[in-house]
């Protein structure tokens, strides 16, 4: 072989070698573009568990879209996390997360007190429930159809059959607690011949449009979802309660306070209707790891826009100003306590 055909043999050599070195340092920056990207994809964060077990309402009930969200979002911020919603109530949710079937609920800041000093429906005080935000008002709303003529009161509906909504949920509670400013309890009224009947909102409202209950109780903010829905066939009617029963409830410790169902909440509803308030809170397991339930608890408020497509009434009272509500800071989680510390919302 002639010096000229060797030297082109070498150089042919030399540029599939230089091809060579530079496509692998081609694929090698494109598999760590790859790896780079993949790490911002899933710039999630490490949940400590697969699970993580969300206490709801029932069907129906303005709870059950704030927990799906709340599902999808923690599903989205957290890799590999199986969030899941179970229907239940303000009180089974605490309980139910003391003895460690769920991990997180939504619940009401009076019943929280309740757990926590083992008064009302707990018969000790519970030791696994935390805070981690209180979020909304929620107007308690005691309604009937507007055709039944002769229930325009409190005093009215103790000959009827009411439906409370879940049994062991927050409702009856506070339901039982503004009926004894009226001197009535459940005795009293199956003694005039009344009955309480419980379930989930949805069935609730079918049987108040069917006419197989007289009243229907829930809360709402302030509007209620399967009230709501009745509207669509038929009208509804709200009952007052009065001002003077309502200071007296709030000044008995209960974490119950009192509003006004605003004007046109509902159709053919021209005055404000004056009634007791709860505040909706979210609650975490003691159990759960500090960095987790701050990421939790912060993941929660920078998602603000999902609630505000899914619950936009309740939404609109989702506020850092009032995310410490019916809470102490000593009952709040520590992984909460230390994201508000940072937000200076807790001095």
């Amino acid at each position: 072989m002639n010096k000229k055909l060797l030297s082109a043999f070498f150089i042919g050599l030399l540029i599939m070698v230089l091809t060579a070195c530079g496509g692998e340092q081609a694929d090698s920056e494109s598999e760590a573009a790859s790896d780079s990207s993949g790490e911002a994809t899933s710039e999630k964060l490490t949940a400590p568990d697969r699970f993580l077990r969300i206490g709801s309402g029932p069907m129906g009930s303005g709870w059950y879209p704030i927990t799906t969200s709340l599902s999808e979002i923690y599903m989205e911020g957290f890799e590999n996390l199986n969030a899941s919603q179970l229907e239940g109530g303000s009180v089974s949710n605490l309980k139910a997360m003391e003895i460690g079937d769920i991990e997180y609920s939504i619940n009401y800041t009076s019943d929280f007190v309740d757990a926590l000093n083992g008064t009302a429906e707990f018969d000790q005080a519970l030791s696994t429930p935390a805070g981690l935000a209180s979020i909304y008002p929620v107007y308690q709303t005691i309604a009937t159809l507007a055709e039944n003529n002769d229930i325009n009161t409190i005093e009215d509906i103790i000959s009827k059959h009411i439906f409370l909504g879940p049994q062991n949920g927050g409702g009856p509670v506070s339901f039982w607690r503004m009926m004894a400013e009226y001197g009535y309890d459940e005795e009293a009224i199956r003694q005039a011949g009344g009955r309480i009947s419980y379930g989930n909102y949805s069935d609730g409202a079918t049987m108040l449009t069917d006419g197989n209950v007289d009243v229907f109780v829930a809360g709402g903010a302030p509007q209620v979802t399967a009230l709501q829905e009745i509207e669509l066939t038929r009208e509804v009617k709200i009952l007052p309660i009065e001002q003077d029963k309502l200071e007296s409830l709030a000044d008995r410790g209960f974490g119950i306070s009192f509003d006004s169902i605003p004007a046109g909440s509902y159709k053919g509803q021209d005055e404000e209707i004056p009634t007791y308030t709860l505040v909706t809170m979210l609650t975490v397991s003691n159990n759960l790891d500090k960095d987790y339930v701050y990421n939790l608890t912060k993941m929660f408020w920078d998602n603000m826009a999902e609630f505000e497509k899914s619950v936009p009434a309740r939404a609109e009272n989702f506020t850092l100003d009032t995310a410490l509500d019916g809470i102490e800071a000593e009952q709040l989680h520590p992984g909460a306590k230390r994201y508000y510390e940072e937000v200076g919302a807790l001095n």
